[in-house]
């Protein structure tokens, strides 16, 4: 198994996030859980306004649809920015071609992924819809296998676990497509099975026929294949009842050498999880506590246990579930 602690994922991220105070009344961020995440990853900055020539401070701009098209407006100057960040997106694209995911400031008209308002005129007061900025929208469609969040819904505990889990999952799968291994290949397959499952068994049952023909199609062409199917498998969060199955599954391998009191505790630690009185950590890391104890190999290589280093797990949030 690849160590999560070999593995230094590579982030693009809005420089006004912790970087740079570049955001358009001269102002930036200071976020907790990016500093955090120094120590484990690379980081690649960037601010498309700044990017194309704008200064800090500026008069904010926004997005309008005009006709079928969306225009990126400076109101106060009456200045269309569109194809200036319409080719500088084109040329970042090709700049982050390399990254693992992205961390993308929420909301805004260039880097947004949700959330950002498109205003049907730059006259004060025009209505508006919800939809993706311009940068944003074009590295969710180019970069749609990757870990992509904004830094407000990071906040959230759920969230930001299952960013790290898809983060460093596509970042150890970037490692074996560069290493052109079969064993690689299958190692990973076997290592991460029980948190794909967590996360879609459907979607595991298909990956298994396809690292069965490993025998019949060449390595570049499996790995394709392999890669689609594995980011649909970490395309949303996993449900508490899949958390569940994949816990009972762990507990067959040892229940039987463990006395019924044991037993009975690990149940009804699973049951409290079940009706949200613990966080998931709590069942998870008692059976891990068995798995060591009784040497389970099988189990000890998976990275259900530990799918991201353990010093970025934190239950501080905005209060919004530790399921």
């Amino acid at each position: 198994m690849i160590d999560n602690y070999e593995i230094t994922p590579v982030i693009g991220i809005s420089k006004c996030i912790n970087f740079a105070k570049c955001r358009y009344n001269g102002d930036g961020d200071n976020n907790e859980f990016i500093n955090r995440l120094n120590s484990f990853v690379e980081y690649v900055p960037f601010c498309p306004e700044v990017e194309i020539g704008m200064s800090t401070p500026r008069k904010p701009i926004r997005l309008v649809e005009v006709g079928n098209k969306i225009h990126l407006i400076q109101p106060a100057t009456q200045i269309d920015l569109t194809d200036n960040m319409l080719e500088y997106t084109d040329l970042l694209m090709i700049k982050l071609k390399d990254v693992d995911g992205f961390i993308l400031k929420t909301r805004s008209p260039s880097c947004g992924i949700k959330e950002v308002k498109i205003y049907q005129s730059d006259k004060k007061g025009a209505t508006s819809k919800k939809g993706k900025g311009m940068v944003g929208g074009k590295i969710t469609e180019t970069y749609n296998h990757l870990a992509i969040e904004d830094d407000g819904r990071l906040r959230n505990f759920k969230i930001r676990e299952h960013f790290l889990t898809k983060l460093y999952v596509m970042a150890k799968f970037k490692k074996v497509k560069l290493s052109e291994s079969i064993d690689d290949l299958q190692e990973f397959h076997s290592c991460n099975s029980l948190l794909m499952m967590a996360y879609n068994q459907l979607r595991l049952k298909e990956l298994n026929k396809i690292i069965n023909q490993s025998d019949s199609i060449s390595f570049y062409d499996l790995v394709i294949v392999y890669e689609k199917y594995l980011a649909k498998i970490f395309r949303i969060a996993p449900r508490y009842t899949s958390n569940i199955a994949v816990l009972l599954k762990c507990v067959d391998y040892f229940q039987k050498n463990i006395s019924s009191e044991e037993l009975n505790f690990i149940y009804n630690l699973i049951e409290e999880y079940k009706n949200h009185k613990v966080p998931f950590s709590a069942p998870l890391n008692v059976i891990k506590g068995y798995v060591i104890r009784f040497h389970i190999e099988y189990l000890m290589n998976q990275s259900f246990f530990d799918p991201f280093p353990k010093e970025l797990m934190d239950v501080n949030d905005s209060g919004k579930g530790i399921k």
